[in-house]
């Protein structure tokens, strides 16, 4: 009886090999810094590159010369630096899917009240992107918009999705 446990599967998935995941955030966060490279590669502006590295702090490696890791604060503080440069450049935000969620669902979880009342019991869908997360009714709106939402610099707050919504009565 003792070892029967063993034999169950944990979160009832099948087991796969994990060796390949990183630890921490560090391709996400060297996807931003292309992506930010890119936008100033077709707009070149030296202050608008100089304030994207200025709000990141450059990664050392550790004693051990191992990279260190990479933590989710760092991620966010470069998704929003990012955005901030996109925006001042006129260009078209393009955020890697897997740091965008991890940014929103980080935020999302920190949220000051008034932007937690407004998604409390809902589940939020980027609608440009491969991510969602919670549980109820779907809010919806693209990454970018759900990002600048949860970091409070909007105050148009994620739709219910279409079919979320229910019929029009007609009278």
């Amino acid at each position: 009886m003792s070892d029967l446990w063993r034999n169950l599967p944990l979160f009832g998935r099948e087991r796969v090999d994990e060796s390949g995941v990183e630890r921490g955030w560090a391709s996400e966060l060297a996807a931003v810094q292309s992506a930010a490279d890119d936008a100033l590669l077709r707009r070149p502006d030296a202050e608008a590159a100089a304030a994207f590295e200025a709000a990141l702090r450059p990664g050392r490696p550790t004693r051990s010369g191992k990279p260190r890791t990479v933590k989710l604060a760092e991620l966010d503080r470069a998704v929003f630096a990012y955005l901030d440069l996109a925006e001042r450049l006129g260009i078209e935000p393009v955020l890697p899917e897997r740091a965008s969620g991890a940014v929103a669902l980080g935020r999302a979880a920190a949220a000051p009240t008034e932007i937690r009342a407004v998604i409390a019991g809902h589940a939020l869908r980027a609608t440009d992107a491969g991510w969602e997360f919670g549980r109820g009714p779907v809010l919806e709106a693209t990454a970018v918009k759900l990002l600048e939402f949860l970091r409070g610099r909007s105050l148009v707050a994620p739709r219910p999705a279409a079919s979320d919504t229910p019929p029009e009565e007609h009278s």
